[in-house]
Order: C-alpha cells, then structure tokens, then sequence
C-alpha cells in the first residue's frame, strides 16, 4: 500500500531527526512525517543512566505523537526497510505489514549501530547500548549479576567487563561503579559488591581524545571508583563468563558490554542502491545530501563526509539538524542548499558519583576546562537545549528550574 506523498520524511527520531521534525513543523513545511521504530524519545547522551537505574521518567522521555500534535506533523511508528531512490519511496515494517511511503525529500537520520568487529562471541554474550530497550536490558542483567554473586559461598562481587573507553565506556563503567540506584533496587538483602573491567585495544586510554590532561582526569576519577583500567588489550573473543585478549589474559565476567565505537545502520550495507563508505554510513557532500541523489539527505551517525570526520556526538547531530530546517525549505523552494559547517563546542561528560568533567571551546579555538558544579551545569544546558527545541519555552524554564532546586538541595540537605 502506498499512501499520499510527503513533502518531507524523516527516517528516526533522535537528537537530529526529532530536532528537524519540529523546526520544519515550526517553519511551515505543510507534510512532515517522522519515522521511528520506537514510541518515545530518549536523549541518547543519557543512556548510560538508564543502563544503570535510571527511570524513563528521570531522562524526559518525550512521546512522539506528543510532539507530533503540538506541533503540526505526522509521526509513524515502524522500521526503514527498503529505500527506492528512483521511485522516491521508502517501505515500512510494522509488524507484519509492509507500505509505501512517497517523498519529495527524505532524510535518513538512523544514528549508528556498534560494530562488533568480527570478534567471536561478541552477539551471542555481549550486551550493546545503542537504543533505550538495549539500556534496559542491560540493567536487568546487571541487578541480575549482583544478585547471584551476593549469595555465593562466600560472596563475591559481581564481574562487569566493558569493551572501549569511547564515552560510552567510561560513562557507563562510573555509573554503574557509583548511582544509588544500581543498590537501591536490588532484589536481596545480601551485600554487595562489584569489579569492573575497562579494556582498551590501543596502548592509550580513551583514544579518541587528543587532551592528555583530559585522559589522565577521566581516569583518576574511574580509578577512585573502583575501576580498573586495562590498556593495549584487544578482545580475541567474548565467552558466557569472561572475556579472552589476544594477549592472552583472560578477565572473569557476569556481564560484558561492547562499546567499540559506531559504524552506520546495517541497512547501509544491505540496499546498494545509495553509496556507502567502508563503516556503513551514507556518502553525502557538503550540503549533508546523498553524493547519488539531491532529494536524499542525511545528518548524524548514519552518514559521512570524505575526509571530513564528524565527532560521533548529539552536538553534531544537533547543528546539522538546524542547519537542514532552512536549507531543507530552500530546497523544496528550488534553492540550491548551502554547505553545513560543523562548530566544535568541546565535549562534556557525566561520571555519577565520580563528578562532571567538560572541554568547552571559545570563539578563538581555546579550551577551557571545566568541573564540578559548572560542568554540571553546562551538562544539564545542553540537555535543556535540546528540550527548548522539542517543548518550548515554558517546559524547557520549568525543567531548568528544577534542575536549580536539585543542586541546592544536593550542596545544602
């Protein structure tokens, strides 16, 4: 079945995509449909939480049809199957059920998947955080593993392993190691205790990150938590209790978690029909559209410029989706869209317990370091940033205030 076109389809819903949705909506494009396999929005920069305790409810779950009613466009729950360039048409899953959908533009915004790099094991006993049911199912495992390991004879603390010190790895190896919910909810009056594992393939600790002084930090503070760190120690293969190095050493696991980077959607590779670079991400130009077709363009994870490499991050995703919201209207008007230049912020990130830590860069390209109270706060900003685009005004000022009230009573109660 093929339903009436739209004027615009965004293909997912996360920081980028449901960003896009609404500043189209709010710009007038008439027909905007937005697709996502899942009924909700989550900010995906908090996933670590959710993996390690945190209610739906604590992260600002957003319902799509919400934010679909307040502001004008069509949401559609279902999963991207097949894309046909040439008839400018997708086709949907939703359960059983196939149907067509038509286009004048569409924007794949899928986000990344994790590769699991060809290791043994690694689908079969690992867990990935790619999506918010991956984080709670990985926290059912996780209370699960305390649980069991609190009534050995004698009790011994459950063994966590995590794969990668992207910032995936080392958000989520602090929360687990330091939230109050990760205890707060387990079903035993046992003691408790854990032993977490970071492994790292390269010789230096979270090597996507040029700031040595940074590194060290972020360290130190897992290492305080209890953490331990293993450098220059790449995974031979993933068993049901432990994980192999080619190195030989062998780490004893109740749980092991893959966090190795992201490559784009499987999808990427499956449909040929739009050009795809060698990590599975859609080829696009300068103006974020296919390198094979000006009506197809793309933004985050899912995608790739040659030579120009974007941080795998909400804040890319973020930009390019205010930047298409005007040149997408262009485009539609006959323009020829202009080029998106990405504007590096730095980068922050939430360690529970073990502290906020951020990198921010000024106009001139300086670095300013920031902890504490004021990474903190610049952490829950940008969070609120993303929220002012989605809701408002008004919720975004009353979750702010909230935000207030919640460091006071964390500096004086």
């Amino acid at each position: 079945m093929r339903e009436q076109d739209s004027d615009v389809i965004i293909v997912g819903g996360g920081a980028g995509g449901a960003e896009l949705a609404v500043r189209l909506a709010r710009a007038g494009c008439a027909r905007v449909r937005l697709i996502d396999q899942a009924a909700t929005h989550v900010w995906k920069p908090r996933l670590h939480e959710l993996a390690a305790g945190a209610a739906r409810g604590e992260l600002g779950e957003i319902r799509y049809r919400d934010l679909a009613e307040r502001w004008g466009f069509v949401f559609e729950q279902a999963a991207l199957g097949a894309i046909d360039p040439q008839e400018k048409t997708i086709t949907l899953a939703a359960g059983d059920a196939q149907q067509q959908r038509a286009y004048r533009v569409l924007v794949l915004a899928l986000g990344g998947t994790t590769p699991d790099l060809g290791v043994d094991g690694v689908t079969e006993h690992a867990f990935m955080l790619d999506r918010a049911p991956d984080a709670e199912a990985l926290y059912k495992r996780f209370t699960q593993a305390l649980d069991e390991a609190a009534v050995q004879t004698p009790p011994r603390p459950a063994r966590v392993v995590i794969v990668g010190t992207g910032l995936t790895g080392v958000e989520l190896a602090s929360y687990l190691a330091s939230h109050a919910h990760v205890v707060a909810r387990a079903d035993t009056t046992h003691a408790q205790t854990l032993a977490i594992h970071l492994v790292e393939a390269s010789a230096t600790f979270m090597p996507g990150f040029d700031d040595a002084p940074t590194r060290r930090g972020v360290r130190t503070r897992l290492e305080a938590l209890g953490v331990t760190v293993h450098t220059g120690q790449t995974i031979a293969r993933v068993e049901a209790d432990g994980v192999v190095t080619e190195q030989g050493t062998r780490l004893d696991s109740d749980m092991t978690v893959w966090a190795t980077g992201r490559v784009g959607p499987p999808l990427a590779v499956h449909d040929e029909r739009l050009p795809a670079n060698d990590k599975q991400q859609w080829r696009v130009g300068k103006t974020l559209q296919s390198v094979a077709h000006a009506d197809i363009f793309a933004l985050g994870d899912c995608c790739a410029l040659e030579d120009s490499p974007w941080p795998a991050t909400a804040q890319v995703a973020s930009q390019q989706a205010e930047h298409l919201s005007a040149q997408i209207m262009a485009y539609l008007d006959g323009d020829t869209p202009a080029a998106f230049v990405f504007r590096d912020k730095g980068v922050l990130m939430s360690f529970g317990a073990g502290g906020d830590l951020g990198l921010v860069r000024g106009p001139r390209g300086d670095t300013l370091r920031i902890h504490g109270h004021v990474s903190h706060a610049a952490y829950r900003a940008l969070e609120r940033q993303h929220q002012w685009v989605l809701l408002g005004t008004r919720a975004t000022v009353e979750g702010a205030a909230g935000d207030f009230f919640d460091t006071l009573r964390a500096r004086y109660v």
